[in-house]
């Protein structure tokens, strides 16, 4: 059974917070740089969303298979999801098949979604719903700068 307050270990948190810093950078710099680094920010941002999600997809079928004896086919494949939604959403960006708030805004459900997943699974260490609370909020946060961004444009 979960502990109601586990804690998560320092070098979680540390880089879990080092992960946040690239989504504060571009997101920065993509709504209050310079406007010839704007494009080179906003590629930057979905590049490391794209990064972020497909980690945490693999993340949550590594979980899957190794809190299983026989994983779960369904689940494993739903993990996989993430990476393929992250890597259609940053070509969208390289292609121009999709505008910025549209990428921008996948993106955000697509980590709201991930997070939904693992705030309600019981597979994993008892700090991690937490966790990925706090980590998942941060880089939402972020995200929602850059959203207001593209919405402005």
């Amino acid at each position: 059974m979960r502990q109601a307050i586990a804690r998560a270990p320092a070098s979680a948190w540390t880089m879990g917070v080092v992960s946040l810093v690239p989504f504060y950078l571009s997101a920065g710099l993509y709504c209050y740089g310079p406007a010839e680094l704007r494009g080179q920010a906003f590629l930057g941002l979905i590049g490391w969303s794209t990064a972020m999600l497909s980690y945490l997809g693999g993340v949550r079928a590594g979980l899957e298979i190794d809190s299983h004896a026989s994983p779960r086919l369904w689940s494993v494949a739903l993990a996989m999801l993430s990476p393929v939604a992250a890597l259609g959403l940053m070509f969208g960006a390289v292609t121009g098949g999709l505008s910025q708030v549209q990428q921008v805004s996948g993106f955000m459900t697509a980590f709201l979604l991930m997070w939904i997943w693992d705030s309600r699974a019981a597979d994993g260490p008892a700090w991690r719903p937490r966790y990925r609370t706090v980590i998942t909020a941060g880089a939402a946060v972020a995200l929602a700068f850059a959203l207001e961004q593209a919405m402005s444009l």
